[in-house]
C-alpha cells in the first residue's frame, strides 16, 4: 500500500500524538505545582537568589525548566527523583534487592549484560549527539524499535538483580515478572513518570517532586498536613498525565484491548511491534518539525529515566563498588572503540558517586 499523505495521517499522526503527550508529560510531572507553594497564607517559597542551596543538590541543577522543551534541565531532574527515593529509602531497598539465595557472581552476569547493552542502546539513541533532530528521525521507526529494547534490558537488568533463570527467550515473560515482583514491591519507589503506574489497578505510587521538600511556615503543626496535601495532590496530577498517554496509545493501530498493558513497558512493546512489523515504514514521509522534536524528545527521556532507574536498583541490589567497576570495564571498551560512548553513564556516575557511594 503506498505510504500517502491520508496514510501517514491514519497511522503516523496517532504516534506522533502519543510522543508529543508523553514528551510534554515529563514536564508536566516534574515541574508540577513548582511555584505554587500550596496559597497557604504565612508561607514562605523558597528564593532562588537568597536560597541558592536549595536549587542545587549533588551537583543536579534544580530550577524550574524553562519549557516544555528543555530537556537537559528535565534529565537532570529525572535524576534527582530517582537518587533522592533511594537515599530516603536506603534501608528498604537494600533490604529487598540483597535478599537472595546463592554467589552474587550468578546474578551479576546477567545484570550487568543487560545493563551495559542498555548504555550502548543510550548511545546509539542519541547519535548523532551533537546533530539535530531531523538528521536523527531519519530513522525515526528504528529508534522507537531501539527504544524498546533499551527500556526491556533496564527492565531485564531489574529482574536479574533477584532472579538468575533464563529469561531471554520471552519478553512479555520478563516484563511481566518486573511487574509483578518490582513494580509492586517495596522497590517500586524508585519508578518515576511515567514507569510508576499499573494502569490494570490504578495504583500510583510514592513519587518524589524534582525539588527538596520545603515548605517554610511560621506553624510548624501544619507541615504534615501541608506535605500530605502536596502528594495527594500530585498523585490526582499523576492520574490525569497517565490517563492523557494511555488514551493516546489506543488510537495507534497496534493497540487490541486483549494485549498485555499492565505496565507502560507492555504498552512500548506494543509500539515497537508496530514499528517493526506494523507500518513503520509510514516514516520514510515523516515530515514537520513538531512530530519530529516530540520523537526525538520523547525517545531521549523515556530511555534516560527507565536506564537510571535500572542503575540505581543494580547499585542497590551489588553496592556502589562493583557497579563502578563494571563502568570502568565499560570505559575501557569504549576508548579503544567509540571514545564517547560511555558519555550518558559517565555524567550520571559523577551524582551517583556524590549521593550513593555509601551503598
Amino acid at each position: 500500500m503506498p505510504h500517502t499523505a491520508r496514510r501517514f495521517a491514519e497511522e503516523a499522526i496517532p504516534v506522533g500524538q502519543f510522543m508529543k503527550v508523553l514528551s510534554e508529560g515529563f514536564y508536566w510531572a516534574y515541574e508540577y505545582r513548582r511555584d505554587q507553594y500550596l496559597g497557604v497564607e504565612n508561607s514562605i517559597a523558597p528564593d532562588s537568589e537568597v536560597e541558592s542551596d536549595s536549587q542545587s543538590v549533588w551537583g543536579l541543577n534544580l530550577e524550574e525548566a524553562t519549557n516544555k522543551s528543555d530537556t537537559g534541565r528535565l534529565k537532570e531532574h529525572v535524576l534527582y527523583a530517582t537518587v533522592a527515593q533511594a537515599v530516603d529509602n536506603r534501608g528498604q531497598l537494600l533490604q529487598f534487592f540483597r535478599g537472595r539465595s546463592g554467589s552474587d557472581r550468578i546474578y551479576e552476569k546477567k545484570t550487568f549484560r543487560n545493563l551495559t547493552n542498555a548504555w550502548r542502546d543510550e548511545y546509539c539513541l542519541s547519535s548523532p549527539v551533537d546533530a539535530e533532530p531531523e538528521d536523527r528521525m531519519k530513522t525515526a521507526e528504528w529508534r522507537i524499535t531501539m527504544c524498546y529494547y533499551a527500556l526491556y534490558k533496564a527492565a531485564s537488568a531489574i529482574v536479574h538483580t533477584k532472579d538468575s533463570s533464563d529469561l531471554s527467550n520471552s519478553h512479555v515473560r520478563t516484563l511481566n515478572m518486573h511487574a509483578n515482583q518490582f513494580l509492586s514491591s517495596r522497590a517500586r519507589c524508585l519508578y518515576g513518570y511515567p514507569l510508576n503506574f499499573d494502569p490494570s489497578s490504578g495504583d500510583f505510587f510514592d513519587f518524589r517532586l524534582p525539588c527538596p521538600q520545603h515548605i517554610g511556615i511560621d506553624k510548624e503543626e501544619w507541615q504534615e498536613e501541608l506535605l500530605n496535601d502536596r502528594k495527594e495532590s500530585y498523585a490526582e496530577h499523576n492520574e490525569r498525565l497517565m490517563s492523557a498517554l494511555y488514551n493516546k496509545a489506543q488510537n495507534i493501530s497496534t493497540w487490541d484491548a486483549d494485549r498485555e498493558t499492565s505496565s507502560f513497558f507492555h504498552v512500548f512493546k506494543l509500539l515497537r511491534e508496530w514499528a517493526n512489523y506494523g507500518h513503520g515504514g509510514i516514516f520514510s514521509r515523516l515530515y514537520g518539525p513538531g512530530y519530529i522534536k516530540f520523537i526525538d524528545r520523547a525517545i531521549q527521556l523515556l530511555t534516560y529515566s527507565a536506564i537510571s532507574t535500572a542503575e540505581v536498583a543494580t547499585i542497590c541490589a551489588f553496592g556502589f563498588d562493583r557497579f563502578e567497576r563494571e563502568l570502568r570495564y565499560y570505559r575501557e571498551a569504549c576508548e579503544e572503540g567509540i571514545s564517547d560512548g560511555s558519555l550518558h553513564i559517565d555524567e550520571r556516575f559523577e551524582i551517583y558517586q556524590r549521593a550513593l557511594s555509601n551503598f
